[in-house]
């Protein structure tokens, strides 16, 4: 009877142990990362504003626990040995610059977190991952300025979208990323 429980226990914390290496979660190595697989658009080099051909913007505001995490000024400027991305910002309002030497370049949202070097998709932002208490949402608006330059977004036209890392970018977008507690 012994033989048979202690059989029974080293097939079970087996099965555990494999089930757990599956999914990643006991491997010891670091969390997968979109910056890992990187998108083709985040290794090109623009160089320069000249013979631009194409030239937008979005921004992009990203929320952890209801605390704003800026998206850095210069991300994509003086990249390795590139003067400037062709996803890249100039300050950290959370304003991304999308620049193109040739027309309809679709960008996708994962393209300028490879550029960043930051973890986004459905499973989370950065460090944070979704789990059975956490959730991470995002938003699509649109942005203008009033007269006197400040931004104006609608609250009434927001919309919740499941798109994340393969939403295309397009002209002043506004998109809200949020990692929260589950409600």
């Amino acid at each position: 009877m012994k033989t048979e429980t202690l059989f029974w226990a080293l097939v079970t914390l087996g099965s555990l142990i494999a089930l757990g290496v599956l999914l990643g979660e006991s491997d010891g190595g670091p969390l997968f990362s979109t910056a890992d697989e990187r998108h083709a658009l985040a290794d090109e080099c623009l160089g320069s504003h000249d013979n631009l051909q194409d030239h937008y913007h979005a921004i992009v505001k990203i929320y952890v626990h209801g605390e704003e995490v800026p998206v850095p000024a210069d991300v994509g400027l003086n990249d390795g040995d590139c003067t400037m991305r062709q996803l890249h910002t100039h300050d950290d309002s959370g304003k991304i610059h999308l620049e193109f030497t040739r027309q309809g370049v679709e960008a996708p949202m994962e393209a300028f977190f490879d550029v960043w070097g930051k973890h986004m998709d459905a499973t989370g932002f950065d460090d944070h991952r979704v789990n059975e208490t956490t959730e991470f949402l995002m938003f699509l608006n649109t942005y203008s300025y009033d007269n006197q330059g400040q931004l104006i977004v609608d609250p009434n036209t927001r919309e919740q979208v499941e798109t994340f890392n393969e939403h295309v970018f397009a002209d002043n977008q506004y998109i809200e990323l949020v990692f929260r507690d589950k409600a």
